[in-house]
């Protein structure tokens, strides 16, 4: 706890908590941008790393910011927005438990944003996009069960303001994943 307290009173921190009150949108976009192309370029690695080829690693500089646009100009936004509606849902309905936010966002949320992220992607590389939602959204979604499912019960317990900046670090992990899946051979 110590730790954090000090964290918090470093300059950067509070440059940041600064521009998270005064440009929150824009500062949510940069930060998600940023951290997706740090989740590609760790996934560029580890697929390097199992390739088994002589070749040295070389940074897929489009693939990263083909990704980044997406975190940038859907995904940020996107969270901006759903957060705060998400807590006037859950007053309007007396909805209290965490268990019950991330069976919700999980079971109506998860699916058409996957959907969304799988056809942004296919456009963007050229290919199609119903191949690639058919033959990636299952394992996808399962992935975001796995993973957000825990992850969100930290989520829904933070202030609104900082959800999306605890998401977008979440994320360098399923960003990872979403970009294997955006990225896999298909059948």
């Amino acid at each position: 706890m110590m730790v954090l307290r000090a964290l918090q009173r470093t300059a950067p921190v509070r440059a940041y908590a600064r521009s998270l009150e005064t440009h929150p949108l824009p500062t949510k976009c940069a930060t998600s941008g940023a951290l997706m192309v740090v989740s590609d370029v760790m996934r560029q690695k580890l697929e390097k790393r199992d390739a088994d080829d002589a070749e040295p690693f070389r940074w897929d500089a489009a693939r990263s910011s083909r990704l980044a646009l997406w975190a940038v100009v859907f995904h940020a936004p996107y969270l901006h927005w759903l957060h705060p509606w998400y807590e006037k849902m859950w007053l309007r309905y007396r909805i209290r438990s965490t268990v019950v936010k991330v069976a919700l966002d999980q079971t109506l949320m998860a699916p058409p944003f996957l959907f969304c992220f799988l056809t942004y992607s296919a456009l963007a590389e050229g290919s199609d996009p119903g191949h690639r939602v058919r033959e990636q959204l299952p394992a996808l979604w399962t992935d975001s069960v796995w993973f957000w499912s825990l992850a969100h019960c930290v989520t829904f317990n933070l202030p609104v303001p900082v959800r999306v900046l605890w998401q977008d670090v979440a994320r360098i992990y399923f960003g990872s994943l979403m970009s294997l899946r955006a990225n896999a051979p298909l059948a």
